[in-house]
């Protein structure tokens, strides 16, 4: 019931903006997704910021362009998002197949900002075959959908997530002994 509530709650603002917000979580061990997204006008792309939540303590927030036809499955290729007049913001994404992604922190960082505050937002993606691919979606009528997202995953929206912290060093009676 209460998952209802907030499920309902992130939707409404978004939902004016043409942007979507859908949770997918187990209310037993709190694992799942959640993500926001929106379609270009002619509903041929979608862009998504989504949160995944594999196992207690491993998420992770990507960026994702989704057009149709989906792209066939390649090595890392470049895609640019430009926020209103802004630089375009281009690195290598992931083409795992259907679509591109990229979950680096630094770069997600960044472009769930830049989204959260542009009123317009273009995507240039070049494909396997070195095609440019274009889309255009409206921004979101405020930062809260994207906001939400990444905070579902603990990042705090803006700054880039602390690393993980170093593993343990030996204990001295684990260290060899010494001849």
């Amino acid at each position: 019931m209460i998952l209802m509530l907030l499920l309902q709650a992130a939707v409404t603002p978004a939902a004016a903006s043409g942007w979507t917000t859908v949770a997918k979580i187990d209310p037993a061990t709190h694992l799942g997704s959640t993500s926001v997204s929106t379609r270009t006008a002619d509903g041929n792309a979608r862009l998504v910021v989504r949160c995944d939540r594999s196992s207690p303590g491993t998420n992770a927030v990507s960026v994702q362009f989704i057009p149709k036809p989906g792209f066939a499955k390649a090595s890392p290729r470049p895609v640019t998002l430009t926020a209103d007049t802004g630089p375009a913001l281009g690195t290598n994404w992931e083409f795992p197949g259907g679509g591109a992604f990229t979950a680096q922190d630094g770069v997600v960082t960044t472009l769930t900002v830049a989204i959260a505050h542009a009123k317009t937002i273009k995507i240039r993606a070049i494909d396997p075959s070195n095609t440019p691919v274009d889309a255009v979606f409206a921004g979101p009528a405020s930062e809260a959908p994207i906001r939400q997202t990444v905070e579902a995953c603990g990042y705090v929206f803006g700054q880039m997530p602390a690393p993980p912290p170093p593993p343990p060093a030996p204990k001295s009676d684990d260290a060899e002994p010494s001849q």
